[in-house]
């Protein structure tokens, strides 16, 4: 798994840190189900596992989801960290 994160991102991770954890979240939309990423750098209550460890920080990810080729982190506007499965917003 290949990670795109920008300076700043990279600096949020290391001052939070240094570990990330990402989890898909399902809803309903208009044609059935709908799959996102969360990521947060403060662990959910939940079981995850290690998936990458480099450029000094490490990325955990929920047992079974499958690894994408790329995984965009990247800031919202709100300081919220954001998850993107090979540059989409969506997964599946």
């Amino acid at each position: 798994m290949r990670l795109v994160v920008g300076p700043a991102v990279s600096d949020y991770i290391e001052g939070h840190g240094g570990a990330v954890f990402v989890w898909p979240r399902g809803f309903r939309c208009c044609r059935g189900n709908t799959w996102v990423l969360e990521a947060a750098t403060e662990r959910p209550d939940r079981e995850f596992a290690l998936v990458h460890a480099a450029d000094g920080f490490q990325v955990f990810a929920t047992p079974g989801l499958v690894e994408p080729d790329e995984l965009h982190l990247e800031l919202g506007r709100r300081g919220k960290l954001n998850a993107y499965w090979n540059g989409q917003g969506w997964i599946g």
